[in-house]
């Protein structure tokens, strides 16, 4: 598996959808105008399928948008549909996780990123540590209560990373290269380990 080929055919089939579904956006009106049939369950059965298509749409960019950026130190992410902005410093972060999920809609294999800092950065997204997510996440929780026997001291923030597809794996390399305080626990190294075994990036 060529995980460069697979990004490039993903955006590829991303473009196609979009365009499909402006195609058809624009299509059925013009059509309904052409023929003239001006009758209100025509227009309403229009209205429904215009905001299926919207609804669709939206989702879709809500579930593929990531992009990201290491810059002046900060690790810049956007995710989704309101491109809601992630900063870190990339010295602050001192745990990276990976968790392997199945995806409810289409059954397809996942997984999302974990990231622990001890700085939030004013960013909304950076939640403080709680009960509930360290139950939810009991690895975590492990390595988090190693961090903070070791510095009482320090108060700790996370993210989880669940959109983007396998754009999360450059964007787990691009942690790795950069974040070099961050502990990066096994399942997050053989993410790492697999993207640059299938990236033409790392071939010599």
């Amino acid at each position: 598996m060529n995980i460069d080929k697979a990004i490039r055919k993903r955006k590829k089939s991303y473009k196609r959808f979009m365009l499909s579904m402006c195609f058809i956006f624009f299509m059925l009106p013009a059509l309904l105008i052409f023929l003239k049939k001006f009758y209100i369950f025509y227009i309403v059965y229009l209205v429904v399928i215009e905001l299926l298509i919207l609804l669709a749409i939206c989702i879709k960019i809500n579930k593929e948008s990531l992009t990201f950026q290491y810059d002046e130190y900060k690790l810049k992410i956007s995710l989704g549909l309101a491109g809601k902005k992630i900063n870190i410093a990339g010295d602050k972060i001192v745990l990276v996780h990976v968790e392997n999920v199945v995806l409810k809609d289409t059954r397809e294999k996942d997984f999302k990123i974990i990231l622990l800092s001890k700085s939030k950065f004013r960013s909304d997204r950076m939640l403080s540590v709680s009960i509930n997510f360290l139950k939810n996440h009991p690895y975590v929780a492990c390595e988090y209560n190693r961090i903070k026997i070791m510095h009482p001291e320090n108060e700790y923030y996370y993210t989880i990373i669940k959109r983007g597809g396998i754009n999360k794996y450059p964007l787990l390399d691009l942690i790795y290269k950069n974040c070099v305080y961050a502990e990066f626990t096994e399942e997050a190294v053989e993410k790492i380990k697999f993207y640059r075994e299938n990236s033409e990036n790392y071939k010599i």
